[in-house]
């Protein structure tokens, strides 16, 4: 619960879900409502470690997803 305690974050999931944005820039870029980079980075942060999505490792000249 604590994960989607805020609207950014429930902003972010929707994001990620329904509008398939699968990396950090994406999301910063195309957000309706102008969410910061240190505001997205941090709800990013929580909702991995609520385990409501997973990052993985980008290989040299990759993008992490």
């Amino acid at each position: 619960m604590e994960a989607l305690g805020d609207q950014w974050s429930l902003i972010v999931l929707r994001d990620v879900m329904a509008g398939g944005r699968r990396h950090f820039r994406e999301l910063l870029i195309h957000s309706e409502k102008g969410i910061a980079s240190n505001i997205l980075s941090s709800r990013l942060k929580v909702i991995v470690a609520g385990s409501l999505l997973t990052q993985e490792q980008a290989e040299r000249g990759r993008r992490a997803t």
